[in-house]
């Protein structure tokens, strides 16, 4: 599955708004500040991008909250076990998936 690395700033309400969307469609993401993570601010300066939010999707790059492109380019959502609450991540567009909690073994089904 593709990792999703959402590039912000503090300050950015856009940031905000691209947070909160990956928040609401499940959509697992490590935030970066580039203000404060030289590596970050790198990236942007490598790949000539000048404005955040900038999400890195596997391969892809998408810059500001174009939802449908980020929507059509993650590839899993977040699902929580019902029996322990452990967040567990699974593929999108698979059909039905059962996967097994790795905490209490028990059968989570995913759509």
């Amino acid at each position: 599955m593709k990792s999703v690395t959402l590039l912000t700033t503090k300050t950015c309400p856009y940031c905000k708004m691209a947070k909160d969307f990956l928040v609401q469609n499940h959509i697992q993401f490590v935030e970066k500040d580039i203000n404060f993570d030289a590596a970050a601010r790198n990236e942007l300066t490598r790949r000539n991008i000048k404005g955040v939010p900038t999400l890195l999707i596997g391969e892809d790059v998408v810059v500001g909250l174009d939802k449908e492109k980020i929507l059509e380019l993650v590839d899993h959502r977040i699902v929580e076990c019902r029996n322990c609450h452990t967040k567990l991540r699974v593929p999108t567009n698979k059909g039905t998936t059962n996967v097994r909690c790795p905490k209490c073994k028990s059968s989570v089904v995913s759509h």
